[in-house]
């Protein structure tokens, strides 16, 4: 299932990575990003950052990185069109044909 660019925008748009992301991670503001406990694995010192300017999140620990779709992707264990349908669900949008 293809999507177009605008369709992802708004699903984008409309739902906040830092929101997204704030009900698997408690987050700290550092300075213009955030910081929390990586999601994706085991450590003590937070080292996964988001960064608001770029909508995107990064884990110097193990590297994963992404957008808001890539997040609901790995937390959620779900494929690509999956995790834009449940954001797309969450948002209030109605799936393209």
């Amino acid at each position: 299932m293809a999507f177009s660019q605008s369709f992802l925008d708004e699903i984008k748009a409309r739902n906040s990575l830092e929101e997204v992301i704030g009900r698997f991670v408690p987050l700290k503001r550092a300075g213009s990003n955030l910081v929390g406990l990586c999601p994706f694995h085991s450590e003590r010192t937070p080292s996964f950052t988001v960064f608001p300017a770029t909508e995107s999140y990064y884990c110097f620990g193990c590297g994963a990185g992404g957008d808001v779709i890539t997040f609901v992707m790995q937390t959620e264990n779900l494929a690509y069109p999956e995790a834009v349908e449940f954001l797309a669900k969450r948002a209030g949008i109605p799936l393209e044909e």
